[in-house]
């Protein structure tokens, strides 16, 4: 493909990227609030600490898959629909994790979606 068909989906890849990074960095201060207090089953209770520890990995897990869709999309955009699917589901399973501050989710959803709607761009149709 060339330069003009990658500049074309390049607002969606960004704004997932941003997205992604922000679903990551919540799970890593949520991860790193877990490696801090060692002792936080007596804390939260066992059965919590468990849940926060899975939701810590989800959250892990789907920041990294939206960031590699992200990338992917900008690199073969002849797959960005396959690209922007996956997009929208790990950003939608990030809010079972720590949603990325919320604002992460939601941006994955819109970057998706954009991601998906492939003849869209910012600044209208083309």
């Amino acid at each position: 493909m060339s330069i003009s068909k990658r500049l074309e989906y390049r607002f969606s890849s960004e704004l997932s990227l941003v997205a992604g990074s922000l679903i990551f960095i919540a799970s890593l201060f949520s991860f790193q609030h877990i490696t801090f207090f060692p002792d936080i089953k007596w804390m939260i209770g066992p059965h919590l600490a468990g849940q926060l520890f899975v939701m810590t990995i989800i959250g892990l897990v789907s920041g990294v898959m939206v960031i590699i869709s992200s990338i992917m999309i900008y690199e073969q955009p002849q797959h960005i629909r396959k690209f922007g699917v996956l997009i929208w589901i790990f950003s939608g399973l990030s809010f079972f994790g720590s949603g990325g501050f919320i604002i992460g989710g939601i941006l994955g959803v819109i970057g998706g979606f954009l991601a998906v709607t492939k003849g869209i761009t910012f600044f209208g149709s083309k």
